[in-house]
């Protein structure tokens, strides 16, 4: 699986022709807006604008359920402002909570969950917080997204407070055998 960034919380996930798009954003947005053909594409905000420049005829989900297209599984959770998505997809569980910074949701979530190996977040909401679901979630690697209600000092503060490194990346390429062993990687993707 190879990992995209197009700016703010978008994400493209690719395996050979498979794409799945999380959070894409139409025009207007302060990014060229992404164009390419999808099967999915997902909300983490439910609230969001639903013009995308997404090519094809990509299934829409925004709203809690569980859903399947493909090989690839689907669980949108009930976080009031958000919508968290947990994707299996190649054996890799990758839980995207957008800017959800409410400790209980993420546990409920962890509960269901179970381990997660990659976790994108925006990070929003009070550090202590941040932390805290980090810390319980405990992914192997963690992939800050610079949403638009982010400011870069918050930004730098929270992946310092990680503990780990950063690793700047133009794209992450993937496989469950990859996946780190012990510890955590910080992942911080460069716009596409």
């Amino acid at each position: 699986m190879v990992v995209s960034y197009y700016g703010l919380s978008c994400l493209k996930l690719q395996s050979g022709d498979a794409v799945i798009v999380a959070d894409p954003f139409g025009k207007g947005a302060e990014f060229p807006a992404p164009r390419f053909e999808a099967r999915v594409v997902f909300f983490t905000d439910p609230e969001a604008k639903k013009d995308i420049s997404i090519a094809g005829e990509p299934r829409v989900f925004a709203i809690p359920g569980e859903y399947e297209a493909g090989d690839v599984s689907f669980v949108g959770f009930n976080a009031g402002s958000a919508t968290p998505f947990l994707v299996e997809w190649e054996g890799i569980k990758s839980l995207f909570l957008g800017t959800l910074a409410d400790v209980e949701i993420a546990d409920t979530i962890i509960d269901f969950a179970g381990t997660v190996d990659i976790l994108y977040l925006v990070p929003t909401g009070a550090p202590s917080a941040l932390q805290k679901i980090v810390a319980n979630i405990d992914p192997r690697i963690i992939v800050p997204l610079m949403g638009p209600e982010v400011k870069k000092s918050a930004f730098d503060s929270f992946i310092k407070e990680l503990g780990e490194k950063p690793e700047k990346l133009d794209k992450l390429a993937i496989k469950k055998k990859g996946l780190p062993a012990e510890g955590q990687r910080v992942i911080i993707l460069e716009r596409a």
